[in-house]
């Protein structure tokens, strides 16, 4: 269908705060949030920091018959129950429920279970944790005594995703599990929905919660992670060049997608419109892009293409920009290669500066995030970019917040698995007072 598909609603909770505004202005300050890790011993550990969200949101105990406990299910409908609201879908919907649907992404559920009682000491490093010898129930009843791993096998996206389906009166349910690109594959899938005219309005969600031992202690073992553990705040750095590796976040954001006719007729306010899609896979390796950055540039000339749009249409880049070596400057590559004469003129941030990488949430943040720029006209500093690198030769946004003319944005989520999704947002044609573009900052320029 060739109907605009209209944003109407976003939710976020993220070590930036909890809600939409609050990590907008803390991402706008380019404040990191980044400290030790307090959930649990990190001694020995050969990262010890990771971006945790700060206090607890007020959620219901229950979404009908799902108790709303732990972690990853408080972020995920806090989320949701913010961007429903500011839909206007908080009351009586006058939608069909078979015309209403969730896509929710996610990546830890009960299969760690088997995975852990295979041996705990094959994903974490020597001496620090295993769980050999135990089975699946001995393993399960272990973990009943409590701590994060205990609160993390009680969740899986498909509880989530029946739990605000219940809430939202949804009759359509898919869940998503693609690693990195998990969050906006979900949005990927219900843009998809709405046009094969399956639904007229999707709750997408993205969430997890891996800042766990077992987790952090597998990203160690493939040196993936900053170990700069004396200076938390410094370590997430996309784009610079003195980054030594990502750093592990948590939290939860979610988007609120219909068709346009659907929003209109029932009055609600359209932040922006989603555009456009695309799919990739590198083909390459488990743990690493291809260098050259190919099939992350597919993803973008598929989303860019599916929005009917031009590279010279889009001015600002989410980027996935992760804080490693090899997938900043990938992604530069990619950019680079998309763009062509266009790039210089690219504003680009990392949002992973100030939160830490989200995993399968972080397309969804990413999304919420690039509806907060098209409203606000206002691209958020990469926190950290002190020393460009020669290699991620882009108009990196440092330093301060930068105002300037916004029409088009694109959004990228590179997965482990060579598994690539972005997203294309346009500013919603409405009459506002878009500001002339201010002179670039400290770190502008190539």
């Amino acid at each position: 269908m060739s109907e605009r598909i209209a944003i109407t609603g976003a939710g976020m909770v993220t070590a930036a705060g909890i809600g939409l505004d609050a990590c907008w202005e803390t991402l706008t300050a380019g404040r990191s949030c980044v400290g030790s890790v307090s959930l649990w011993d990190a001694t020995g550990m050969a990262s010890q920091i990771a971006g945790e969200v700060p206090g607890s949101p007020d959620v219901p105990e229950r979404l009908g018959q799902y108790e709303i406990v732990g972690r990853p299910l408080s972020y995920a409908v806090s989320a949701a129950l913010e961007a429903l609201q500011q839909a206007g879908l908080d009351g009586e919907i006058n939608v069909p429920p078979g015309r209403r649907a969730v896509v929710a992404a996610g990546g830890f559920d009960d299969q760690m279970l088997p995975m852990m009682a295979r041996g705990a000491d094959r994903i974490v490093p020597e001496g620090q944790h295993s769980f050999e010898g135990l089975d699946v129930d001995d393993l399960a009843v272990a973990m009943s005594s409590g701590g994060v791993l205990a609160e993390m096998a009680r969740y899986s996206q498909v509880e989530l995703a029946q739990a605000l389906a219940h809430h939202f009166g949804a009759r359509q349910v898919v869940t998503v599990s693609t690693a990195c690109a998990g969050g906006s594959t979900a949005i990927g899938d219900a843009m998809s929905m709405i046009r094969r005219g399956e639904a007229d309005i999707v709750l997408c969600v993205g969430v997890d919660t891996l800042i766990t031992r077992e987790m952090m202690g597998g990203f160690c073992n493939l040196t993936a992670l900053s170990t700069r553990n004396d200076e938390p705040e410094l370590a997430s750095r996309p784009f610079d060049k003195d980054r030594d590796g990502f750093v592990m976040g948590e939290g939860a954001a979610a988007i609120v997608l219909e068709r346009e006719s659907v929003a209109r007729a029932r009055g609600a306010n359209v932040l922006a419109e989603m555009a456009g899609f695309g799919y990739s896979a590198d083909a390459y390796r488990l743990t690493a892009p291809h260098p050259a950055g190919t099939g992350m540039a597919l993803a973008m000339e598929r989303a860019i293409s599916d929005a009917g749009m031009q590279p010279s249409d889009i001015d600002y880049v989410n980027a996935h920009g992760t804080s490693t070596a090899a997938n900043d400057s990938a992604e530069s590559r990619a950019i680079h290669m998309v763009f062509a004469e266009h790039a210089p003129k690219l504003a680009v941030s990392g949002t992973k500066s100030v939160i830490g990488h989200l995993i399968h949430g972080a397309g969804a943040v990413g999304a919420a995030v690039a509806v907060k720029t098209l409203t606000e006209q206002l691209v958020h500093p990469t926190a950290n970019y002190d020393t460009p690198d020669p290699e991620c030769d882009l108009d990196v946004v440092g330093g301060a917040p930068r105002s300037m003319a916004v029409g088009g944005v694109i959004v990228n989520a590179f997965g482990f698995g060579g598994q690539n999704a972005s997203l294309v947002l346009k500013r919603y044609p409405v009459e506002i007072e878009i500001p002339p573009a201010s002179s670039h900052d400290a770190h502008g320029g190539i």
